[in-house]
């Protein structure tokens, strides 16, 4: 965790993260982000999707295959490496992509501002607490997103900051790199300070890795309790946002 950092340091940080999908493939709390957030998120046919840090293109790989390919999709990461593996990953499938590095705002396509009101939907999948100033990168989403589309943003609830440390010191998992994990609160704000209204809130994982029967019975007791101590207990909030429309 540093005070002050750039999109360079996050892309330079996950250029470093040499097994980053090797560590992932296993650990069962990664792919629910991506399981929960298409349940929660309405994404049309045909849809115009950004993946916002898309590491590696997983999250585009897994709701393109869920709409049977029937979407056109952007991916953007400020690491180089994470882009040239999404382009591998994607060029095996049948999706209509694009895949772009970014290391500043406002977002560009081949030197050139994407317009606003482009996208139908972006997801954000754990990226917002590595961002040096998480209310620009809010407005800039804002901005390219449509009228009637939807941002899913994922990310880890504070109470976790430390265990994701020990997993580091210990091994168990990558390091999280340049970030500062955001209280619920502190999100909220945002949102209202860069025109998004928030449609739906879950908070999910209650054991994020571990052997089977761990998994199921946590999976068990994250049914079994309701949001509000979920909020306060489990690893993963989940917002879906629509944007308010401006008032001219």
């Amino acid at each position: 965790m540093k005070e002050e950092w750039t999109l360079k340091d996050v892309g330079d940080f996950w250029d470093s993260v040499k097994d980053y999908d090797e560590i992932n493939k296993n650990t069962y709390s990664y792919f629910r982000r991506f399981i929960d957030g298409y349940k929660l998120i309405a994404v049309k046919d045909n849809a115009y999707l950004l993946d916002i840090c898309c590491r590696t293109g997983k999250g585009t790989l897994y709701f393109s295959r869920k709409k049977k390919d029937k979407l056109k999709a952007v991916c953007m990461d400020p690491s180089k490496r994470f882009i040239e593996l999404a382009e591998t990953r994607l060029k095996k499938e049948n999706i209509n992509f694009k895949v772009r590095q970014f290391q500043e705002l406002p977002l560009k396509i081949d030197g050139i501002i994407i317009p606003s009101k482009t996208f139908d939907n972006i997801i954000c999948f754990e990226s917002l607490e590595h961002m040096p100033s998480p209310k620009a990168f809010l407005n800039e989403l804002q901005r390219v997103l449509k009228d009637d589309g939807e941002l899913l943003l994922t990310t880890p609830n504070v109470l976790w900051e430390p265990l994701h440390w020990l997993a580091e010191k210990t091994k168990l998992h990558h390091s999280e790199g340049p970030s500062s994990f955001l209280t619920r609160r502190k999100i909220i704000k945002l949102f209202r300070k860069t025109r998004f209204i928030i449609k739906k809130e879950r908070t999910t994982v209650l054991v994020p890795l571990g052997p089977e029967f761990l998994i199921i019975f946590g999976r068990y007791l994250e049914n079994s309790i309701g949001e509000p101590i979920r909020k306060i207990f489990c690893l993963r909030r989940l917002f879906v946002c629509r944007k308010i429309k401006k008032i001219n």
